[in-house]
């Protein structure tokens, strides 16, 4: 005996604690519309930005660089660095360099993507009593008058090409720049001159929070 059976079958996705939705399809290719997780993240309120520029003086080894400490607990941040200048200089993530506190000019706000998002990154600044969803940035004036300054681990350095970027801190697509970065950890992102000339510093980091998943 043959039996047919002539069912609809019929897919949701939960979209809230107790709701759920049918996902929509393209409607001329019937493909499945999905967006990135990191852009997910943006919707989410959970992804943050900052950024800092200067202009250098005519000083080869002049540097420039962006400060932020990451929390000790919750989410860990999830961040892509790009970087570029006009004139040659080198970049450097320095994580866990020394620093003494309050070192650099503070209260930079950190900017949530979302921008009609409430939710604030965990991230602190270098000031001596710490702000939370703050980043401070360091002229070279700042950096060599502190006689503590040490780089700490270099997790990665190379050159910019004159006139080049912006240009990601990592490989080309998201999945090779990123980085993971420590809990509880300082790190500065740095750029350096490696001429005499009047150099513009571009630094800008962007991220999302995201606590692991438990297995």
């Amino acid at each position: 005996m043959t039996h047919i059976f002539n069912e609809q079958t019929k897919v949701y996705a939960k979209t809230g604690t107790t709701t759920f939705q049918a996902p929509r399809l393209d409607a001329i290719t019937h493909a499945q519309n999905m967006i990135s997780y990191e852009h997910h993240e943006i919707h989410d309120g959970s992804s943050f930005t900052a950024q800092y520029n200067i202009t250098t003086a005519a000083t080869n080894g002049h540097r420039s660089g962006l400060f932020i400490k990451t929390p000790a607990t919750g989410p860990l941040v999830h961040l892509v660095v790009t970087i570029s200048s006009s004139a040659a200089s080198r970049y450097s993530i320095c994580e866990a360099p020394t620093i003494a506190a309050n070192v650099g000019t503070h209260a930079n706000v950190i900017y949530n993507r979302y921008r009609d998002h409430t939710g604030a990154s965990g991230c602190f600044d270098n000031a001596t009593s710490p702000a939370v969803n703050k980043y401070t940035t360091l002229t070279e004036a700042q950096i060599a008058a502190d006689g503590t300054w040490a780089t700490g681990t270099v997790i990665r350095s190379n050159p910019i090409v004159s006139g080049t970027g912006p240009k990601p801190a990592g490989g080309l697509s998201r999945d090779t720049a990123e980085y993971i970065l420590k809990a509880d950890t300082k790190y500065v992102f740095l750029i350096t001159n490696t001429s005499a000339d009047a150099n513009v510093h571009d630094i800008t980091i962007d991220w999302y929070e995201h606590t692991n998943k438990t297995p």
